[in-house]
């Protein structure tokens, strides 16, 4: 009898034990991103779990799932949002353009940049009689691929040149960017856009084999930086200087309801997750830009 009142007992402490532990990791905070940024979100769990192990992290899929963050790819207003990173895009082609050796001579800027991707209506006269002969026939042979709906960076791509989603002329894909790369494979007498986190190889830190960057129009020491095809020369030289040809956008996290879990994991990827956001292709927040947001979270407590 003793015995089995010892049994009883023992097994009555690991029920008490086993529920505590569960009652106080009980929380789940789920979290909903996009295929672009799930690299870095992953990479933020683990630093985050690596202090903090008790707590929990899952991320979620779908379109109409639950989360109780959501990782945004643009700024927004009127939303709960902090700002955890930025990332950018630049216009690139196939290493197997027929039209690759024309597309190199030029040096891309901002008229050309729209004269290639965008309807014309935005083109002033002058400029329309500047780009007639070779520069225009090279746009005609050129076919422009796009991303289609929400989930797409087009649309930030547009915004920056002054121009929507709809103007962008050429093919539009629908799902994830990286069918872009795909498109311009296959077509290869074609240019599109993309994230840095998709035109490098982010193990070798440099620009996948297959794709040649359009050289822009920028300084010679920026120039140099971008021809490097090093993704850390490149994520260096964006965070360090504007360059008024290269789209740059936030990502941050958006949520409903705000508690002490959620507020603990959102300071640290504000402060200790930025060492992650170059690893993922991604830029990091400005000291500026990390006390600011900061200061934000500590308005919700």
């Amino acid at each position: 009898m003793k015995v089995k009142a010892f049994l009883i007992a023992a097994f009555a402490a690991v029920v008490l034990n086993v529920s505590a532990a569960t009652s106080q990791n009980d929380g789940v905070i789920t979290v909903k991103v996009n295929k672009a940024s799930k690299v870095l979100v992953e990479r933020w769990i683990e630093g985050y779990k690596a202090v903090n192990p008790s707590v929990q992290i899952a991320l979620v899929s779908g379109k109409n799932a639950d989360a109780d963050l959501t990782l945004v790819t643009r700024h927004q207003e009127g939303v709960n949002v902090t700002y955890v990173g930025r990332y950018a895009l630049l216009p690139v082609t196939s290493t197997e353009n027929p039209l690759l050796s024309d597309i190199q001579k030029k040096e891309w800027k901002s008229k050309d940049i729209k004269s290639l991707f965008f309807t014309a209506e935005d083109l002033d006269e002058e400029y329309e009689e500047e780009v007639e002969g070779k520069k225009s026939k090279l746009k005609d042979k050129l076919t422009v691929y796009s991303g289609s709906g929400k989930a797409s960076l087009s649309g930030i791509f547009a915004s920056h040149f002054g121009r929507t989603i709809d103007d962008i002329r050429g093919n539009r894909i629908a799902g994830d960017d990286l069918y872009l790369l795909n498109a311009i494979s296959e077509d290869k007498a074609s240019v599109t856009f993309n994230a840095l986190s998709n035109l490098y190889d982010l193990s070798s830190r440099t620009l996948r084999s297959e794709l040649a960057l359009l050289p822009l129009g920028v300084k010679a020491s920026q120039r140099e930086a971008l021809r490097s095809g090093n993704l850390d020369e490149t994520l260096d030289l964006i965070e360090r200087e504007d360059i008024d040809l290269i789209p740059v956008e936030d990502i941050g996290f958006t949520y409903n309801d705000f508690d002490a879990d959620i507020d603990h994991f959102l300071q640290w990827v504000v402060r200790e997750g930025q060492q992650y956001n170059h690893e993922a292709g991604f830029l990091q927040l400005t000291n500026q830009e990390v006390e600011s947001q900061l200061r934000l979270l500590a308005q919700n407590n």
